[in-house]
Protein backbone atom coordinates (compact mmCIF):
# COMPACT_ATOMS: atom_id res chain seq x y z
CA UNK A 1 0.00 0.00 0.00
CA UNK A 2 1.29 3.48 -0.86
CA UNK A 3 2.10 5.58 2.23
CA UNK A 4 0.09 8.71 2.97
CA UNK A 5 2.98 11.22 2.44
CA UNK A 6 3.80 9.53 -0.86
CA UNK A 7 0.19 9.65 -2.01
CA UNK A 8 -0.07 13.34 -1.12
CA UNK A 9 3.15 14.12 -2.98
CA UNK A 10 2.04 12.15 -6.01
CA UNK A 11 -1.31 13.95 -6.08
CA UNK A 12 0.37 17.35 -5.82
CA UNK A 13 2.80 16.56 -8.60
CA UNK A 14 0.06 15.28 -10.89
CA UNK A 15 -2.19 18.27 -10.18
CA UNK A 16 0.60 20.78 -10.69
CA UNK A 17 1.79 19.28 -13.95
CA UNK A 18 -1.73 19.02 -15.33
CA UNK A 19 -2.46 22.68 -14.58
CA UNK A 20 0.94 23.77 -15.87
CA UNK A 21 0.63 22.19 -19.30
CA UNK A 22 -3.09 22.62 -19.97
CA UNK A 23 -5.50 25.49 -19.93
CA UNK A 24 -6.84 26.40 -16.53
CA UNK A 25 -10.62 26.90 -16.23
CA UNK A 26 -10.30 30.68 -16.13
CA UNK A 27 -8.29 30.56 -19.36
CA UNK A 28 -11.15 29.14 -21.47
CA UNK A 29 -11.77 32.71 -22.55
CA UNK A 30 -11.88 34.06 -26.09
CA UNK A 31 -12.02 37.53 -27.59
CA UNK A 32 -12.79 37.46 -31.31
CA UNK A 33 -12.09 40.74 -33.13
CA UNK A 34 -13.01 41.56 -36.72
CA UNK A 35 -11.60 44.52 -38.61
CA UNK A 36 -14.03 44.61 -41.53
CA UNK A 37 -12.37 44.43 -44.94
CA UNK A 38 -8.79 44.05 -43.66
CA UNK A 39 -7.10 42.34 -46.61
CA UNK A 40 -4.32 39.87 -45.84
CA UNK A 41 -1.55 41.96 -47.43
CA UNK A 42 -2.46 45.19 -45.64
CA UNK A 43 -0.06 43.87 -42.99
CA UNK A 44 2.81 44.72 -45.34
CA UNK A 45 1.63 47.85 -47.16
CA UNK A 46 2.72 50.17 -44.34
CA UNK A 47 4.47 49.64 -41.00
CA UNK A 48 2.13 47.69 -38.72
CA UNK A 49 4.18 47.03 -35.56
CA UNK A 50 1.25 45.91 -33.38
CA UNK A 51 0.09 43.33 -35.90
CA UNK A 52 3.66 42.07 -36.20
CA UNK A 53 3.95 41.92 -32.43
CA UNK A 54 0.89 39.65 -32.48
CA UNK A 55 2.53 37.52 -35.17
CA UNK A 56 5.74 37.12 -33.18
CA UNK A 57 4.10 36.49 -29.81
CA UNK A 58 1.35 34.27 -31.22
CA UNK A 59 0.26 32.60 -34.45
CA UNK A 60 -0.36 33.85 -37.98
CA UNK A 61 -2.12 32.17 -40.91
CA UNK A 62 -0.91 33.40 -44.28
CA UNK A 63 -3.93 32.46 -46.41
CA UNK A 64 -7.48 32.33 -45.08
CA UNK A 65 -10.03 31.12 -47.61
CA UNK A 66 -13.35 32.74 -46.80
CA UNK A 67 -16.74 31.82 -48.23
CA UNK A 68 -18.61 32.94 -51.33
CA UNK A 69 -19.99 35.50 -51.56
CA UNK A 70 -17.17 37.51 -50.03
CA UNK A 71 -19.36 40.05 -48.28
CA UNK A 72 -19.77 41.16 -44.69
CA UNK A 73 -22.85 39.45 -43.32
CA UNK A 74 -22.36 36.02 -44.94
CA UNK A 75 -18.76 35.79 -43.75
CA UNK A 76 -19.37 37.08 -40.25
CA UNK A 77 -22.09 34.48 -39.79
CA UNK A 78 -19.78 31.79 -41.13
CA UNK A 79 -17.15 32.68 -38.52
CA UNK A 80 -19.62 32.06 -35.69
CA UNK A 81 -21.41 29.02 -37.17
CA UNK A 82 -18.76 27.23 -39.23
CA UNK A 83 -21.25 26.92 -42.09
CA UNK A 84 -21.26 27.87 -45.75
CA UNK A 85 -23.76 30.55 -46.74
CA UNK A 86 -26.14 28.05 -48.30
CA UNK A 87 -26.33 26.29 -44.92
CA UNK A 88 -26.55 29.20 -42.48
CA UNK A 89 -28.95 31.18 -44.67
CA UNK A 90 -27.29 34.62 -44.68
CA UNK A 91 -26.44 34.36 -48.35
CA UNK A 92 -25.84 38.06 -49.04
CA UNK A 93 -26.08 41.53 -47.52
CA UNK A 94 -29.32 41.93 -49.47
CA UNK A 95 -31.69 38.96 -49.79
CA UNK A 96 -35.22 37.95 -50.65
CA UNK A 97 -36.81 34.83 -49.18
CA UNK A 98 -39.63 33.59 -51.45
CA UNK A 99 -41.02 31.29 -48.75
CA UNK A 100 -41.19 34.00 -46.09
CA UNK A 101 -41.98 36.60 -48.79
CA UNK A 102 -39.63 38.95 -46.95
CA UNK A 103 -36.59 41.02 -47.83
CA UNK A 104 -33.36 41.53 -45.89
CA UNK A 105 -31.29 44.62 -46.62
CA UNK A 106 -28.58 46.58 -44.84
CA UNK A 107 -29.80 49.74 -46.54
CA UNK A 108 -33.25 49.46 -44.99
CA UNK A 109 -32.06 47.94 -41.69
CA UNK A 110 -34.70 45.22 -41.79
CA UNK A 111 -32.00 42.83 -40.65
CA UNK A 112 -33.55 42.25 -37.23
CA UNK A 113 -36.10 39.72 -38.43
CA UNK A 114 -35.22 36.56 -36.49
CA UNK A 115 -36.45 34.26 -39.25
CA UNK A 116 -33.52 35.17 -41.48
CA UNK A 117 -30.99 34.09 -38.84
CA UNK A 118 -32.47 30.89 -37.50
CA UNK A 119 -31.29 28.42 -40.13
CA UNK A 120 -28.18 28.18 -37.92
CA UNK A 121 -27.22 28.53 -34.26
CA UNK A 122 -24.40 31.03 -33.68
CA UNK A 123 -21.71 30.30 -31.13
CA UNK A 124 -22.95 32.79 -28.56
CA UNK A 125 -26.23 30.89 -28.28
CA UNK A 126 -24.40 27.56 -27.88
CA UNK A 127 -22.04 29.13 -25.36
CA UNK A 128 -24.93 30.49 -23.30
CA UNK A 129 -26.81 27.19 -23.43
CA UNK A 130 -23.69 25.65 -21.87
CA UNK A 131 -24.09 28.00 -18.91
CA UNK A 132 -21.63 30.72 -19.93
CA UNK A 133 -21.98 34.41 -20.77
CA UNK A 134 -21.17 36.31 -23.96
CA UNK A 135 -20.50 39.99 -24.55
CA UNK A 136 -20.68 41.61 -27.98
CA UNK A 137 -19.62 45.05 -29.16
CA UNK A 138 -21.42 45.43 -32.50
CA UNK A 139 -20.76 41.95 -33.94
CA UNK A 140 -23.33 41.35 -36.73
CA UNK A 141 -26.30 39.36 -35.45
CA UNK A 142 -25.69 39.63 -31.72
CA UNK A 143 -28.36 42.31 -31.36
CA UNK A 144 -30.91 40.08 -33.11
CA UNK A 145 -33.14 37.71 -31.15
CA UNK A 146 -32.09 34.32 -32.53
CA UNK A 147 -33.77 31.15 -31.24
CA UNK A 148 -35.41 33.31 -28.57
CA UNK A 149 -32.07 34.64 -27.26
CA UNK A 150 -29.82 37.66 -27.58
CA UNK A 151 -26.18 37.69 -26.58
CA UNK A 152 -25.94 37.95 -22.77
CA UNK A 153 -24.53 41.47 -23.09
CA UNK A 154 -24.57 43.41 -26.32
CA UNK A 155 -24.34 46.92 -27.70
CA UNK A 156 -27.11 47.70 -30.21
CA UNK A 157 -25.44 48.47 -33.50
CA UNK A 158 -24.38 52.09 -33.80
CA UNK A 159 -21.41 52.89 -36.02
CA UNK A 160 -20.88 56.23 -34.26
CA UNK A 161 -19.71 54.44 -31.07
CA UNK A 162 -15.93 54.74 -30.89
CA UNK A 163 -13.52 51.83 -30.91
CA UNK A 164 -12.31 52.86 -27.45
CA UNK A 165 -15.84 52.70 -26.05
CA UNK A 166 -16.35 49.26 -27.56
CA UNK A 167 -13.10 48.02 -26.02
CA UNK A 168 -14.10 49.49 -22.65
CA UNK A 169 -17.33 47.49 -22.68
CA UNK A 170 -15.52 44.27 -23.59
CA UNK A 171 -13.03 44.79 -20.73
CA UNK A 172 -15.89 45.57 -18.34
CA UNK A 173 -17.67 42.34 -19.23
CA UNK A 174 -14.51 40.20 -18.92
CA UNK A 175 -13.75 41.63 -15.48
CA UNK A 176 -17.28 41.73 -14.05
CA UNK A 177 -18.32 39.78 -10.95
CA UNK A 178 -19.95 37.30 -13.32
CA UNK A 179 -17.54 37.55 -16.25
CA UNK A 180 -18.08 36.56 -19.83
CA UNK A 181 -15.94 33.83 -21.37
CA UNK A 182 -16.61 34.92 -24.98
CA UNK A 183 -16.23 38.45 -26.30
CA UNK A 184 -17.00 39.59 -29.85
CA UNK A 185 -15.73 42.94 -31.15
CA UNK A 186 -16.42 44.46 -34.57
CA UNK A 187 -14.98 47.56 -36.25
CA UNK A 188 -16.16 48.96 -39.60
CA UNK A 189 -12.77 49.95 -41.00
CA UNK A 190 -10.75 49.57 -43.13
CA UNK A 191 -13.78 48.43 -45.16
CA UNK A 192 -15.56 51.80 -45.19
CA UNK A 193 -12.50 53.71 -46.37
CA UNK A 194 -11.50 50.90 -48.73
CA UNK A 195 -14.80 51.35 -50.57
CA UNK A 196 -14.39 55.11 -50.88
CA UNK A 197 -10.67 55.30 -51.66
CA UNK A 198 -9.93 51.93 -53.24
CA UNK A 199 -7.33 49.60 -51.70
CA UNK A 200 -4.57 50.78 -54.07
CA UNK A 201 -4.90 54.42 -53.06
CA UNK A 202 -1.91 55.92 -51.18
CA UNK A 203 -4.50 57.37 -48.81
CA UNK A 204 -5.18 53.86 -47.51
CA UNK A 205 -1.80 53.92 -45.75
CA UNK A 206 -2.98 56.11 -42.86
CA UNK A 207 -6.20 54.07 -42.62
CA UNK A 208 -4.24 50.83 -42.18
CA UNK A 209 -1.87 52.53 -39.72
CA UNK A 210 -4.89 53.68 -37.71
CA UNK A 211 -6.17 50.10 -37.48
CA UNK A 212 -2.73 49.06 -36.24
CA UNK A 213 -2.95 51.77 -33.58
CA UNK A 214 -6.36 50.48 -32.56
CA UNK A 215 -4.96 46.97 -32.17
CA UNK A 216 -2.18 48.48 -30.03
CA UNK A 217 -4.78 50.18 -27.87
CA UNK A 218 -6.67 46.91 -27.43
CA UNK A 219 -3.47 45.10 -26.40
CA UNK A 220 -2.64 47.88 -23.95
CA UNK A 221 -6.09 47.72 -22.35
CA UNK A 222 -5.97 43.92 -22.06
CA UNK A 223 -2.61 44.17 -20.33
CA UNK A 224 -3.84 46.89 -18.01
CA UNK A 225 -6.79 44.66 -17.03
CA UNK A 226 -4.42 41.67 -16.57
CA UNK A 227 -6.20 39.79 -19.36
CA UNK A 228 -3.42 39.65 -21.96
CA UNK A 229 -2.08 36.26 -20.82
CA UNK A 230 -5.49 34.91 -19.85
CA UNK A 231 -7.74 35.65 -22.82
CA UNK A 232 -7.22 33.96 -26.17
CA UNK A 233 -7.30 36.91 -28.58
CA UNK A 234 -8.12 36.24 -32.23
CA UNK A 235 -7.78 39.04 -34.80
CA UNK A 236 -9.46 38.39 -38.12
CA UNK A 237 -11.59 39.93 -40.87
CA UNK A 238 -14.40 38.91 -43.17
CA UNK A 239 -12.96 39.63 -46.62
CA UNK A 240 -10.46 41.68 -48.57
CA UNK A 241 -10.96 44.42 -51.15
CA UNK A 242 -10.13 45.01 -54.81
CA UNK A 243 -9.61 48.18 -56.84
CA UNK A 244 -12.40 49.16 -59.23
CA UNK A 245 -12.57 51.73 -62.01
CA UNK A 246 -15.32 53.57 -63.85
CA UNK A 247 -13.70 52.21 -66.99
CA UNK A 248 -14.69 48.69 -65.87
CA UNK A 249 -18.46 48.94 -65.48
CA UNK A 250 -21.14 46.57 -66.76
CA UNK A 251 -24.54 48.26 -67.17
CA UNK A 252 -27.47 45.85 -67.01
CA UNK A 253 -29.75 48.35 -68.75
CA UNK A 254 -27.79 47.77 -71.94
CA UNK A 255 -28.91 44.14 -72.00
CA UNK A 256 -32.10 43.76 -69.96
CA UNK A 257 -35.54 45.31 -69.77
CA UNK A 258 -36.04 46.59 -66.21
CA UNK A 259 -39.62 45.32 -66.22
CA UNK A 260 -38.47 41.73 -66.73
CA UNK A 261 -36.60 41.22 -63.44
CA UNK A 262 -35.89 42.41 -59.93
CA UNK A 263 -32.30 43.03 -58.86
CA UNK A 264 -32.05 41.58 -55.35
CA UNK A 265 -28.32 41.93 -54.68
CA UNK A 266 -25.89 44.06 -56.61
CA UNK A 267 -22.22 44.25 -57.60
CA UNK A 268 -20.14 42.20 -58.00
CA UNK A 269 -22.61 39.31 -57.71
CA UNK A 270 -25.94 40.41 -59.17
CA UNK A 271 -28.74 38.27 -57.74
CA UNK A 272 -31.50 38.35 -60.35
CA UNK A 273 -35.12 37.34 -59.84
CA UNK A 274 -36.87 37.15 -63.24
CA UNK A 275 -40.52 38.11 -63.39
CA UNK A 276 -42.95 35.26 -63.98
CA UNK A 277 -42.49 33.77 -67.43
CA UNK A 278 -39.35 35.81 -68.15
CA UNK A 279 -36.64 33.43 -66.90
CA UNK A 280 -35.41 32.24 -70.31
CA UNK A 281 -35.52 35.70 -71.81
CA UNK A 282 -33.49 37.22 -68.94
CA UNK A 283 -30.95 34.40 -68.91
CA UNK A 284 -30.39 34.40 -72.64
CA UNK A 285 -30.03 38.18 -72.74
CA UNK A 286 -27.26 38.06 -70.12
CA UNK A 287 -25.52 34.77 -70.94
CA UNK A 288 -23.13 36.27 -73.51
CA UNK A 289 -23.71 39.93 -72.80
CA UNK A 290 -20.23 40.92 -71.64
CA UNK A 291 -16.82 39.20 -71.69
CA UNK A 292 -16.18 40.09 -68.01
CA UNK A 293 -19.53 38.78 -66.78
CA UNK A 294 -20.30 35.12 -66.08
CA UNK A 295 -23.97 34.20 -65.74
CA UNK A 296 -25.21 31.08 -63.94
CA UNK A 297 -28.55 29.40 -63.57
CA UNK A 298 -28.87 28.50 -59.90
CA UNK A 299 -28.34 24.79 -60.51
CA UNK A 300 -25.17 25.52 -62.52
CA UNK A 301 -23.37 27.56 -59.86
CA UNK A 302 -19.89 26.02 -59.27
CA UNK A 303 -19.95 23.42 -56.50
CA UNK A 304 -16.80 24.83 -54.91
CA UNK A 305 -18.79 27.92 -53.90
CA UNK A 306 -21.30 25.88 -51.86
CA UNK A 307 -23.89 28.37 -53.02
CA UNK A 308 -26.85 26.46 -54.43
CA UNK A 309 -28.98 24.81 -51.75
CA UNK A 310 -30.95 27.70 -50.31
CA UNK A 311 -34.20 29.37 -51.36
CA UNK A 312 -32.64 32.80 -50.83
CA UNK A 313 -30.15 32.22 -53.64
CA UNK A 314 -31.87 33.65 -56.70
CA UNK A 315 -32.62 31.73 -59.93
CA UNK A 316 -29.90 33.63 -61.83
CA UNK A 317 -26.66 35.11 -60.55
CA UNK A 318 -24.27 37.18 -62.64
CA UNK A 319 -20.69 37.33 -61.35
CA UNK A 320 -18.28 40.05 -62.46
CA UNK A 321 -14.58 39.42 -63.00
CA UNK A 322 -12.26 40.86 -60.39
CA UNK A 323 -12.19 44.65 -60.54
CA UNK A 324 -15.34 44.90 -62.69
CA UNK A 325 -18.49 46.55 -61.39
CA UNK A 326 -22.16 45.76 -62.12
CA UNK A 327 -24.66 48.63 -62.22
CA UNK A 328 -28.17 48.90 -63.61
CA UNK A 329 -26.99 52.16 -65.15
CA UNK A 330 -24.35 54.77 -64.48
CA UNK A 331 -26.70 56.86 -62.35
CA UNK A 332 -26.27 54.25 -59.58
CA UNK A 333 -23.66 54.67 -56.86
CA UNK A 334 -20.15 53.55 -57.75
CA UNK A 335 -17.39 52.61 -55.30
CA UNK A 336 -13.66 52.67 -55.99
CA UNK A 337 -13.12 49.56 -53.88
CA UNK A 338 -15.34 46.51 -53.70
CA UNK A 339 -15.57 42.90 -52.55
CA UNK A 340 -17.93 40.00 -53.03
CA UNK A 341 -15.97 38.37 -55.86
CA UNK A 342 -14.82 34.75 -56.20
CA UNK A 343 -13.43 33.59 -52.85
CA UNK A 344 -10.50 31.92 -54.63
CA UNK A 345 -9.06 35.35 -55.47
CA UNK A 346 -6.19 36.41 -53.21
CA UNK A 347 -7.48 39.97 -52.94
CA UNK A 348 -10.65 38.68 -51.29
CA UNK A 349 -8.76 36.91 -48.50
CA UNK A 350 -8.83 38.19 -44.89
CA UNK A 351 -6.33 37.94 -42.02
CA UNK A 352 -5.92 35.62 -39.04
CA UNK A 353 -3.68 36.17 -36.02
CA UNK A 354 -4.05 34.86 -32.47
CA UNK A 355 -2.36 35.12 -29.08
CA UNK A 356 -3.13 33.61 -25.71
CA UNK A 357 -2.52 30.72 -23.32
CA UNK A 358 -3.85 28.19 -25.82
CA UNK A 359 -1.76 29.34 -28.79
CA UNK A 360 1.81 28.72 -29.80
CA UNK A 361 4.32 31.53 -30.12
CA UNK A 362 6.06 32.72 -33.25
CA UNK A 363 4.27 30.16 -35.43
CA UNK A 364 3.13 30.66 -39.00
CA UNK A 365 0.69 28.38 -40.79
CA UNK A 366 0.23 28.40 -44.54
CA UNK A 367 -3.55 28.13 -44.90
CA UNK A 368 -6.92 27.55 -43.27
CA UNK A 369 -10.60 28.01 -44.12
CA UNK A 370 -12.82 30.53 -42.39
CA UNK A 371 -15.18 27.64 -41.58
CA UNK A 372 -12.38 26.18 -39.42
CA UNK A 373 -12.59 29.08 -36.99
CA UNK A 374 -15.86 27.85 -35.46
CA UNK A 375 -14.61 24.43 -34.27
CA UNK A 376 -11.46 26.15 -32.98
CA UNK A 377 -13.61 28.57 -30.96
CA UNK A 378 -15.68 25.72 -29.54
CA UNK A 379 -12.50 23.90 -28.52
CA UNK A 380 -11.11 27.00 -26.81
CA UNK A 381 -14.39 27.57 -24.97
CA UNK A 382 -14.72 23.88 -24.08
CA UNK A 383 -18.23 23.68 -25.52
CA UNK A 384 -19.79 21.17 -27.91
CA UNK A 385 -19.93 22.38 -31.51
CA UNK A 386 -23.05 22.26 -33.60
CA UNK A 387 -22.80 20.52 -37.02
CA UNK A 388 -20.55 22.60 -39.27
CA UNK A 389 -18.48 22.65 -42.45
CA UNK A 390 -15.14 23.31 -40.78
CA UNK A 391 -12.33 21.10 -39.52
CA UNK A 392 -10.68 21.37 -36.12
CA UNK A 393 -7.84 19.15 -37.33
CA UNK A 394 -7.01 21.78 -39.91
CA UNK A 395 -6.20 24.34 -37.19
CA UNK A 396 -5.12 22.11 -34.32
CA UNK A 397 -1.45 22.82 -35.04
CA UNK A 398 -2.01 26.46 -33.99
CA UNK A 399 -2.35 25.27 -30.40
CA UNK A 400 0.39 24.62 -27.86
CA UNK A 401 -0.77 21.03 -27.44
CA UNK A 402 0.38 20.27 -31.01
CA UNK A 403 4.03 20.39 -31.92
CA UNK A 404 4.81 20.22 -35.64
CA UNK A 405 7.85 22.22 -36.75
CA UNK A 406 7.14 25.93 -36.73
CA UNK A 407 7.79 28.21 -39.66
CA UNK A 408 10.10 30.94 -38.33
CA UNK A 409 8.59 34.38 -37.94
CA UNK A 410 9.77 36.93 -40.46
CA UNK A 411 9.02 40.60 -40.83
CA UNK A 412 10.98 41.21 -44.02
CA UNK A 413 8.42 43.19 -46.00
CA UNK A 414 7.65 45.58 -43.19
CA UNK A 415 11.30 45.99 -42.24
CA UNK A 416 12.06 46.99 -45.81
CA UNK A 417 9.56 49.78 -45.30
CA UNK A 418 11.48 50.93 -42.24
CA UNK A 419 9.48 49.39 -39.43
CA UNK A 420 11.25 49.14 -36.11
CA UNK A 421 10.51 46.13 -34.00
CA UNK A 422 8.19 47.09 -31.12
CA UNK A 423 10.95 46.90 -28.50
CA UNK A 424 8.67 47.55 -25.54
CA UNK A 425 6.84 44.34 -26.36
CA UNK A 426 9.93 42.23 -27.05
CA UNK A 427 10.97 41.92 -23.41
CA UNK A 428 7.61 40.77 -22.13
CA UNK A 429 7.25 37.04 -21.61
CA UNK A 430 4.41 34.86 -20.44
CA UNK A 431 5.45 34.92 -16.77
CA UNK A 432 2.53 32.87 -15.43
CA UNK A 433 3.44 30.03 -17.77
CA UNK A 434 7.11 29.92 -16.70
CA UNK A 435 6.20 30.24 -13.03
CA UNK A 436 3.84 27.29 -13.45
CA UNK A 437 6.52 25.21 -15.14
CA UNK A 438 9.07 26.07 -12.43
CA UNK A 439 6.59 25.22 -9.68
CA UNK A 440 5.82 21.92 -11.36
CA UNK A 441 9.50 20.99 -11.56
CA UNK A 442 10.07 21.92 -7.91
CA UNK A 443 7.18 19.75 -6.71
CA UNK A 444 8.38 16.82 -8.81
CA UNK A 445 11.81 17.16 -7.13
CA UNK A 446 10.15 17.27 -3.69
CA UNK A 447 8.15 14.18 -4.65
CA UNK A 448 11.30 12.21 -5.48
CA UNK A 449 13.05 13.36 -2.27
CA UNK A 450 10.10 12.16 -0.19
CA UNK A 451 10.03 8.96 -2.25
CA UNK A 452 13.69 8.24 -1.54
CA UNK A 453 13.62 9.24 2.14
CA UNK A 454 10.30 7.67 3.09
CA UNK A 455 9.19 5.00 0.65
CA UNK A 456 12.42 3.01 0.15
CA UNK A 457 13.49 2.77 3.84
CA UNK A 458 9.96 1.86 4.88
CA UNK A 459 9.88 -0.98 2.36
CA UNK A 460 13.23 -2.60 3.31
CA UNK A 461 12.07 -4.01 6.70
CA UNK A 462 8.85 -5.13 5.13
CA UNK A 463 10.80 -6.98 2.47
CA UNK A 464 13.00 -8.65 5.12
CA UNK A 465 9.92 -9.72 7.08
CA UNK A 466 8.40 -11.12 3.92
CA UNK A 467 11.54 -13.17 3.17
CA UNK A 468 11.53 -14.56 6.73
CA UNK A 469 7.88 -15.48 6.38
CA UNK A 470 8.57 -17.42 3.18
CA UNK A 471 11.35 -19.40 4.97
CA UNK A 472 8.90 -20.75 7.59
CA UNK A 473 7.23 -24.17 6.95
CA UNK A 474 3.53 -24.24 6.18
CA UNK A 475 1.28 -24.68 9.18
CA UNK A 476 0.18 -28.21 9.64
CA UNK A 477 -3.47 -28.95 9.91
Amino acid sequence: MTSKPLAVSLALATLTLSTTFSLQPDQHKVLLVSFDGFRWDYLYKVPTPHFHYMMKSGVHVKQVSNIFITKTYPNHYTMVTGLFAESHGIVANDMFDPILNKSFSLDHMNIYDSEFWEEATPIWITNQRAGHATGSAMWPGTDVKIHKSFATHYMPYNESVSFEDRVAKIIEWFTAEKPINLGLLYWEDPDDMGHHLGPDSPLMGPVIADIDDKLGYLIQMLKKAKLWNVVNLIITSDHGMTQCSEDRVIELDQYLDKDHYTLIDQSPVAAILPKEGKFDEVYEALADAHPNLTVYKKEEIPKRWHYTRNERIQPIIAVADEGWYILQNKSDDFLLGNHGYDNALAEMHPIFLAHGPAFRKNFTKEAMNSTDLYPLLCHLLNITAMPHNGSFRNVQDLLRSAAPKAIPYTQTTTLLLGTDKPGAYEQEESYPYFIGVSLGIMIVIVFFVIFIKHFIPSQVPALQDRQAEIAQPLLQA
